[in-house]
């Protein structure tokens, strides 16, 4: 219990950090001692975020709290392992929101093998690898994009099918970016 307390507002800073550069407001961390020993231990911690329950945060939200929780324990124990499955964790979002959460995906490919599923630019610009997955009727056909077919496959994600000159352009800016 006192190592829990003493280390707590050390947890709860870390994670705050994490929620600014994630586009989120401050969450506070309170620890609660049971009386009696659960299977749990005695000890909780509440997060608090902003006086909202947690059934009332939007599934972005959420997803962007997940990844505060994940980055903040690779952060204090500068170990992590592992494989991340991320389908849209993107999704809902803002541009400016799906590039936070790419560069925390970035810090945190130091740690985990990641899996991303997208349909925003913003994230799938900055994966070390790129797949495009294709559908036709039951058959789906998974091909790693070169540098060229990435630039185009980010251009039609940002135009849809009839790609534009400035969506090229985009494209290309995003990549090296």
């Amino acid at each position: 219990t006192q190592t829990r307390k003493k280390n707590l507002k050390k947890l709860e800073k870390c994670l705050n950090n994490y929620l600014k550069d994630l586009y989120m407001k401050d969450a506070s961390l309170t620890l609660k001692e049971n009386e009696k020993i659960s299977i749990l231990g005695k000890d909780e911690i509440m997060l608090d975020i902003n006086l909202a329950h947690l059934k009332n945060l939007s599934s972005g939200e959420l997803n962007r709290l997940r990844l505060a929780f994940i980055a903040t324990e690779c952060n204090i124990l500068n170990t992590g392992k592992g494989i991340l499955f991320l389908d849209e964790i993107d999704a809902n979002l803002s541009g400016k929101e799906a590039m936070s959460i790419a560069k925390v995906l970035e810090e945190l490919s130091k740690f985990y093998q990641i899996f991303a599923i997208s349909h925003l630019p913003q994230l799938s610009s900055k994966a070390h690898n790129h797949f495009l997955v294709e559908k036709n009727g039951e058959e789906s056909k998974v091909k790693k994009l070169d540098q060229e077919e990435r630039i185009k496959e980010l251009a039609r994600m940002v135009s849809g099918e009839l790609v534009s000159d400035e969506a090229i352009e985009f494209a290309k800016t995003l990549f090296k970016n």
